[in-house]
């Protein structure tokens, strides 16, 4: 036997010893537990339940497995390395994100994401380590089959809470009513129903393409894949459409490919038009079908409001959405905003009359993952991701159309399809980065070289090599336990976000001093998070010592000086230390208010912030001009604050009867909700200085039905039933 090939074999027999390592299998069983659980996991005493959890899950877990990679890449050398030209636009897209966290606005926020959704890059390196876990490390059938269980045995429990759900008996409470639109582990409808259409799509493929199956677990993995497209249905997602089309067409033609004969080619037609007669059903008998018919509403004869205006809200606000991307995008074209830094280009490019959702919400997604990873990574960082795609799809076709990348590539088609025209959620982003990961498994080839670890190993001296065989042994141990120890400081970001929350109840309940201490153990827990400053502000507040509130709201807005929220709640606190005695407070509040104008100023909020300010400080021509601002970007608003400001400013500038108008304008929208009784005490107010106090009477009097003896309701009726002659 030459040289050449006897390192060859010697090479093969390490890879047979890898495959059989039990360092190998404890990858694989890490990666079948990513996939089951961060779908799965959610907390109800975090302040962001679905999202926290499932992130620090992951990222944990992502820390373990690039230890196990790195350890047996110093156990077993290149018999790890496996490649496949999918390696190329990862590498590339997650290069392109990091430099693109480098000159982002938020270079922070760009690292650990949003709080609400956590997709900046460690996240996206979280999905790299995934992809490249399955690329390396699965390489028998059994890995595959091992992990498809996972996500697909972890759908069925998905599924199950969604029922529980929709049923009225969901054992937790949320802000939010799961039997209209079920969310079920995953925290969103959109989530859930990506979740399943893609898992859906998955199962059918498995079912169709994969060679072995006996006929019972075909037809078992295709009916299951229908029980899932049910329960994506039932979440009123229309998106979910376009995924099913697009995965179900790539199935389709797989099948065809894959099988030459008639009657195979038969059974996908049959397939085929079984599935449209389910998407037709589904579109008559769901909640579905009834928002998609109503994306667009038919104009009357003569009308000729804007298109913006004829949308269904959602749709409108996606359509605003987008072109806030595509401002972004005309910024910042090459590497975009950074990772998840949407949020910080919104208050720059709001528009004026944007639809409900939008005016005041500091959106995090654009709600489509073209226009979310171009606004971003830019042009090159979409490119590359579109590359990802294009080549896992081209991969999978290759190679004798191998039946796992096929599988592998009508489910990345599916999850794609779905995430064209919704909000991408951590929930769900490890589905493209184990799809891909999948093809690149099946496809790729493994690296031989003429150095390989055994050759080196034979050409050294016994001592060593006994030397070497040693640290091979040990290293590898050594290195995993440092990743899991390094994985266990993400306990600290679990810390502060159960202490937030805690910190909210407790204030809620009247518990300054526990609300207080909760509250500086979440900022010392993840001093980063502008949230946590936020919610300590609060509990300073509820226990009246306004400088402390003050200076954790002033921590708010420097961490998150794109959010007007924390801006809005800091004018607020230097108000009460202006009443408290501070000379300088006011002024202070008035530099804050025009600032927070500055920073977001088609955002109703900091214009009714400004208007609070001035009519706090005397300057009524000034508050005058900013409550109309703030009505005029908020037509029709739920907002009882902003109709309570704007008759008390009117009313102070001697506009009795504009402010009588506001008011009703305001009770219209309100009704005889608890929130309508401080505006109908200003009513009366109104109608007072109006000469018309008995009108002002009968709303004191719909006041106290709605609110039995208010203070201030029963204090001013006394007061107009005295000024009244008799």
């Amino acid at each position: 036997m030459s040289r050449r090939s006897a390192r060859k074999t010697e090479a093969a027999d390490a890879d047979g010893g890898y495959a059989a390592s039990r360092l190998r299998l404890f990858g694989i069983a890490l990666i079948c537990g990513k996939i089951a659980l961060v779908p799965l996991v959610f907390d109800p005493s975090l302040d962001m339940p679905f999202t926290v959890s499932k992130a620090l899950l992951s990222h944990g877990l992502a820390y373990v497995l690039a230890g196990v990679i790195a350890g047996l890449l110093v156990q077993f050398g290149s018999s790890v390395y496996r490649w496949s030209w999918l390696h190329l636009p990862v590498i590339a897209f997650f290069v392109v994100n990091a430099v693109s966290a480098l000159f982002a606005p938020d270079p922070v926020l760009a690292l650990y994401g949003t709080h609400a959704r956590m997709l900046g890059l460690a996240s996206i390196a979280d999905g790299v380590v995934l992809y490249f876990g399955i690329a390396m490390l699965v390489r028998t059938r059994a890995d595959a089959i091992a992990i498809g269980i996972s996500g697909l045995g972890a759908a069925t429990v998905v599924l199950s809470y969604e029922i529980v759900q929709l049923l009225g008996k969901d054992p937790f409470s949320w802000s939010i009513d799961g039997t209209v639109r079920p969310f079920s582990t995953l925290g969103e409808s959109t989530a859930l129903a990506q979740y399943l259409t893609s898992l859906a799509v998955c199962a059918l493929s498995c079912g169709l393409l994969l060679n072995g199956l006996r006929p019972l677990m075909r037809v078992a993995l295709v009916a299951y894949a229908g029980l899932l497209l049910v329960g994506a249905a039932a979440s009123g997602t229309r998106s979910a459409l376009v995924g099913v089309a697009v995965g179900s067409t790539l199935v389709f033609v797989f099948f065809w490919l894959l099988h030459r004969s008639r009657r195979s080619r038969a059974l996908a037609l049959l397939c085929a038009l079984s599935a449209t007669v389910v998407l037709g059903g589904v579109l008559l008998l769901t909640p579905l079908g009834a928002r998609l018919a109503t994306t667009i509403e038919t104009p009357q004869v003569g009308d000729d409001q804007e298109l913006l205006d004829r949308l269904e809200p959602s749709t409108a606000g996606r359509v605003v959405l987008y072109a806030i991307g595509l401002q972004m995008v005309r910024e910042r074209p090459f590497l975009g905003y950074g990772p998840d830094n949407f949020t910080v280009g919104v208050p720059r490019y709001r528009p004026e009359l944007a639809p409900e959702q939008i005016r005041q919400s500091l959106a995090t997604s654009a709600h489509s993952w073209v226009m979310q990873v171009a606004a971003t990574s830019g042009v090159v960082g979409l490119t590359c991701f579109a590359a990802i795609a294009v080549v896992a799809v081209a991969q999978a076709l290759r190679n004798g159309l191998r039946p796992g990348a096929l599988a592998g590539a009508a489910t990345l088609a599916a999850f794609l399809g779905t995430g064209l025209t919704t909000v991408n959620e951590f929930g769900t982003e490890w589905i493209f980065w184990a799809s891909t990961g999948i093809i690149a498994a099946a496809t790729a080839s493994q690296a031989i070289t003429a150095d390989s670890p055994q050759g080196r190993l034979r050409e050294k001296k016994q001592r060593v090599a006994e030397r070497e065989s040693n640290f091979r042994v040990f290293a590898p141990i050594a290195i995993v336990i440092a990743a899991a120890l390094v994985a266990l400081g993400g306990w600290t970001a679990f810390d502060a976000s159960r202490a937030a929350r805690s910190s909210q109840d407790a204030r809620q309940q009247g518990q300054s001093l526990q609300a207080i201490d909760l509250g500086l153990r979440a900022t010392r827990s993840d001093p980063r998070r502008a949230n946590y400053w936020d919610t300590l502000g609060l509990a300073y507040i509820g226990a009246s010592r306004w400088q402390e509130a003050s200076n954790a709201f002033d921590q708010a807005r420097r961490l998150a000086p794109y959010d007007v929220r924390f801006t809005s709640d800091l004018v607020q606190a230097q108000l009460l230390l202006g009443n408290a005695g501070d000379a300088g407070a006011g002024t202070r509040a008035l530099e804050f208010a025009d600032e927070g104008v500055g920073i977001d100023p088609n955002n109703p909020r900091p214009h009714l912030t400004r208007a609070i300010a001035m009519l706090a400080t005397g300057n009524l021509a000034e508050a005058l001009r900013s409550v109309e601002r703030a009505l005029a970007l908020d037509p029709g608003s739920t907002n009882g604050q902003l109709y309570v400001v704007a008759v008390q400013v009117m009313s102070r500038s001697g506009r009795a009867a504009d402010a009588i108008q506001v008011a009703r304008q305001g009770l219209v929208v309100l009704g005889r909700s608890r929130s309508s009784v401080p505006i109908r005490i200003e009513l009366a107010r109104a109608l007072v200085a109006d000469g018309k106090p008995v009108d002002a009477l009968a709303e004191l009097d719909v006041a106290l039905l709605i609110q039995p003896n208010e203070p201030t309701a029963v204090r001013l009726r006394t007061e107009i039933q005295a000024s009244i002659p008799r």
